[in-house]
């Protein structure tokens, strides 16, 4: 007799954001390798499946702005990249 499927769960990173997004957080989102073009890249595919439209949320499109301006260099003196 065959029992039921069973599904198998992908582990993910479990924690949450600080004020202040660190190169260590930045690089769980987008991957190892922080060549420029690769986090504009990776960037881009994160902010599609997060997007607004397909159910992502302020928050969470936000931080993943700070990610890529944090491995970019580009935050202000304010913590803020606008």
């Amino acid at each position: 007799m065959v029992g039921p499927p069973t599904v198998r769960m992908h582990k993910f990173y479990e924690g949450g954001f600080q004020s202040k997004m660190s190169r260590m957080k930045a690089t769980l989102i987008f991957g190892k390798n922080t060549e420029a073009d690769r986090v504009r890249e990776e960037h881009r595919k994160v902010m599609v499946a997060n997007h607004l439209d397909a159910g992502g949320n302020y928050y969470l499109a936000s931080k993943i702005n700070e990610a890529k301006y944090t491995l970019l260099g580009k935050m202000n003196n304010s913590g803020s990249p606008f």
